[in-house]
Formats: structure tokens, sequence, C-alpha cells
């Protein structure tokens, strides 16, 4: 089960309320680590000097600010911790407003605020009071050494408390000079043909008709992926041709010393999703492959990669161009005197 992020109690007036905040919307897109090629192992960060490029120790690390005019300013936790927001276990609702009033663009997170034991009967109480009111309460809540301005709703079986920007956050359209030019008048016949297409594609909204279908079609690729990999372990591979040595170059794939297999270019392999889409792309051994000419020898050629293929194999099968001695063509009898 969840953890609540924070734990206290909802009051207005005389009411107060136990309660606990869960986080109502949690990311779902996937997020990927920076790995070693040769082993898998995570790559890690270090604190780097950037002006000696020496690696800086977390005790003489401290926190600075640039002002507006280019000053620096550093400060140390123990005075920033001085700065922060009395701690409370209190939600105080102020006042009550018409919802419709709040810009959306105030809105930050949300989180469900839920009960806490023995105190259902009160919270089922000031939801339906919420619901019946046509209201929401605006209140004030110290969440991770901040204070943030909030809003208290009905929502489904319960209620939802929303952080919000704080005013200055919000950048004024008034700042946009691309925005003068959008108020010119509007011809009556564009209007109403605008108006006619909206109205035969209005309908309820429901966000389930609308699923996040980039993550979902790379979750889908990762884990075709990982089947992929996982069978290119189990399975040993063949040994290489003849006249095809360690480190030849193979089109699509390339052999890694450090892995002793081979593995898909980035590139190409951003390529191949591209072309045939993820639903195709099965990982290695999804897609023919063959030696380049002229990199590494072909298994056709019995000198391996001492030839250019195939150029001097044309040439080695020309009569006049066998060596001396070797009984082709063109070569001097052994047995009659050299003149």
């Amino acid at each position: 089960m969840a953890r609540p992020v924070w734990v206290g109690s909802l009051s207005f007036g005389l009411v107060t309320l136990p309660v606990r905040l869960y986080g109502a919307v949690s990311s779902r897109q996937a997020r990927f680590h920076l790995l070693h090629d040769a082993d898998g192992a995570r790559i890690q960060n270090k604190r780097v000097c950037s002006a000696d490029g020496e690696e800086v120790p977390l005790e003489h690390v401290v926190r600075g600010y640039t002002l507006e005019d280019g000053r620096q300013v550093t400060v140390t936790s123990g005075e920033l911790d001085a700065l922060d927001p009395v701690s409370s276990r209190v939600i105080a609702l102020e006042e009550f407003v018409d919802p419709a009033q709040v810009d959306p663009l105030l809105l930050d997170a949300s989180y469900h605020l839920v009960p806490a034991r023995g105190a259902e009967p009160a919270y089922a109480l000031m939801a339906e009071a919420l619901r019946a009111s046509g209201r929401v309460g605006v209140g004030w809540l110290v969440l991770y050494q901040k204070g943030h301005l909030c809003l208290v709703r009905p929502h489904a079986r319960g209620l939802v408390l929303s952080t919000l920007h704080a005013v200055d956050e919000v950048v004024s359209q008034e700042q946009l000079s691309e925005l003068e030019r959008t108020g010119e008048s509007v011809a009556p016949a564009e209007l109403h043909a605008a108006l006619e297409l909206i109205e035969s594609r209005s309908t309820p909204f429901d966000p389930r008709r609308h699923p996040d279908a980039h993550r979902e079609r790379v979750m889908a690729f990762l884990e075709r992926r990982a089947r992929a990999q996982a069978r290119s372990r189990r399975v040993p591979r063949a040994a290489p041709e003849m006249g095809a040595p360690a480190g030849a170059k193979v089109r699509g794939l390339e052999a890694t010393p450090a892995e002793g297999a081979l593995r898909l270019r980035p590139r190409l392999a951003a390529r191949e999703v591209r072309e045939r889409g993820p639903e195709d792309s099965g990982g290695l051994g999804s897609k023919p492959f063959r030696v380049e000419p002229g990199e590494g020898g072909t298994p056709d050629d019995p000198r391996g990669a001492s030839a250019s293929w195939p150029h001097e194999a044309h040439e080695a099968t020309t009569p006049y161009a066998t060596p001396e001695g070797s009984g082709g063509l063109g070569a001097p009898d052994p047995k009659k005197p050299r003149g």
C-alpha cells in the first residue's frame, strides 16, 4: 500500500478532521538509466569542480544563488532551515470560493485527502457539504518544508487537495508579443462554420479514450527487446565463418570485444524501428546480415581476409597471373633451362 506524504488534520471554524494525504497523480513515463555498455553497470555522477576538473567531496559542496545582477551568494543548509515555514499538521481552510473563479493555470499537484481511522463520518459530511454548496475550500499546507496555497474539493467518493502556484509564477500573456496580432475581428461566416464544426464533434469527456500511446509503444518495444536479449544470452552463437576474423564488420551489426556478442548499432536500431515499426523489431536476430565486401573476406574466398574480394579473386583465376613454378598455363617448363 502507498505511504501517505503528509498526516495531519483538516480544520475550518470549530471543525477538525484527522486526514492523510496521498499522491493522486503518478508519472508513468519510461525513465532510462545510463549504463556501461561493456558490463551493464550503472553510471555514477561525480561532483567535479569546473575550475580545476578535480572531484569535490560532499563536505566541501555549498549552495549558492545567482542574483539578477550576476552576484553569487552562498548559503548553508542551516541558514535555509531557519527560513523554512513553521511545520504544521493542520490544513486551515480560510475561505470557500466558486471553483469557476480559480484559473486552471494555478493548479499544480493533486493529492487524495483521506480520513484517518474513526473520522469517516465527519469526512463524509464535509465532502457532501462541499458538493451540495458547489464551493471549494482555500487554505494553506506546509509540505516538504514549503508553504503551499491549496484547494480542497469533492471528487468521486472523497476529497482531493490541489496545491496552487503563486500568482507571480504564472507568465502573463502581456509579455508575449506574438499575441498582440490576435485582436483582429473575425468574419461572422467563418465563426459560424467554426461553431458548427465544434458542435459536430462535441462529446462528453472521457480520458480513457485518450491513452498514452507513445508510452505503450515504448514499453512494448522494451519488453520485446528484453525477451530477445534473454534469448541471445541463452542460445550460444555459432562460430564465425572462415575468412571472417575477429573484429570483422557486419552490416547492421558489429562485434563488441568486451561482450563477445553482436549488438545493434544505435542509429541502425532506431532506423529499424522507424521503417518496420516497433511491432516488428524483435531485437537481435530480427534482420538478416551479410559480411560487407572488402571487410573481413567472404565465405567463398579460400584466402580469407588476405584478398580484397572480388577483384583480386578474379585476378587469381586469370591464366597469366599464375606465379612461376605453379604448373599453370604460361608457366615455364621446369626441364627447359632458362636462357
